[in-house]
This record gives structure tokens, C-alpha cells and sequence, in this order.
């Protein structure tokens, strides 16, 4: 037996929020995940860095010295300025701290929340699909993926919930 189509409206209304809410618990995870990794990397010192790669990689630079991946990890290690250390450390914590308080604003239905929450998406996204193409990083792409799918559901959510936006008036 078929079900009536404004059931099955309705049961398709309750997946995309159900989508959207999962989302957004899984990006306000995310910031603060990324907030608590920005103060972990603002206690190590570079230095320390430095040391703990040379130790890690001493080994099989021993047996091959020219492993691709422990030369990597030794020339990222040794880029890691003070610089670069603090650069790091206010990414995160911001990036992390504007996830969490725009979800955080969309959970308290907040209305403005929502086009903030839509444009730190659509840079965040555009900015990690820039990198990741460039550099062919998959989980970077993945990540700017989930952020315009969830831009697409935050966008559907605000329509649903206020309506079209306001259209300027032809004065």
C-alpha cells in the first residue's frame, strides 16, 4: 500500500532535519575539537617539535636516507617557526570557536546565525577545496564536500524556517 504523498513529504522533511541536526553536532564537535587543538599546539614549543621529529624518523633515516616521508616530516618540522607556531595555534581556536558559536546560534534559533553560519561555510569550504585540489589532499576535499552539503541544508532549514529572503523594494 502507497503511502499518502504529504506522509512521505513529511517523512522526507524529518530525514533532511534529522541530516541537518546530525551535521550540526558533528560540526560544533569538530570546532571544539579544533579549539582544544589549538591551545595543545600552543603549549609545545617548536623546538620540541623539532626534536621529537628528528627522534621519530632517526631510525629509518638510518636505514634509507631518502624516505620520502621521514624527509617530509623533518622539513615540516623544521618550517615550524614561532611564527607558523602562533599562526597555527590562532587558526584553530578561532576557526573552532566561530564553528562552534554559529551552531551553537542555529541551535538557539538564532536568526542570523544562519547567513553567518552560510558564509563562514561558503569560505571555509571554498578555501578547503582550493587546498585540496591544489594539493590533492582527499580529506581536505571530503571536508569542503561536507561543508557545501551542509550549506545546502543550512540554506534549506533558513527558507523552511523564515522564508524567502527580503527582496529589496523597486523604489
Amino acid at each position: 500500500m502507497q503511502q499518502p504523498e504529504s506522509a512521505s513529504a513529511a517523512r522526507t522533511e524529518r530525514d533532511i532535519l534529522w541530516a541537518f541536526d546530525l551535521a550540526l553536532v558533528l560540526k560544533a564537535i569538530d570546532g571544539a575539537l579544533e579549539v582544544a587543538g589549538g591551545f595543545l599546539v600552543s603549549l609545545v614549543p617548536p623546538a620540541f617539535v623539532v626534536r621529537l621529529v628528528e627522534f621519530a624518523t632517526a631510525g629509518e633515516l638510518a636505514q634509507d636516507p631518502g624516505d620520502p616521508v621521514a624527509q617530509f616530516l623533518r622539513s615540516a618540522a623544521q618550517s615550524f617557526s614561532v611564527s607558523n607556531h602562533l599562526l597555527i595555534t590562532l587558526y584553530l581556536v578561532l576557526h573552532g570557536a566561530i564553528k562552534v558559536a554559529l551552531v551553537i546560534g542555529i541551535f538557539a534559533k538564532k536568526r542570523i546565525a544562519y547567513p553567518l553560519f552560510m558564509l563562514a561555510l561558503l569560505l571555509f569550504g571554498t578555501y578547503e577545496g582550493y587546498r585540496g585540489f591544489l594539493r590533492h589532499e582527499t580529506l581536505l576535499q571530503i571536508l569542503a564536500a561536507f561543508d557545501f552539503a551542509l550549506l545546502v541544508l543550512t540554506a534549506y532549514e533558513y527558507r523552511r524556517r523564515y522564508g524567502a529572503p527580503p527582496t529589496p523594494s523597486a523604489a
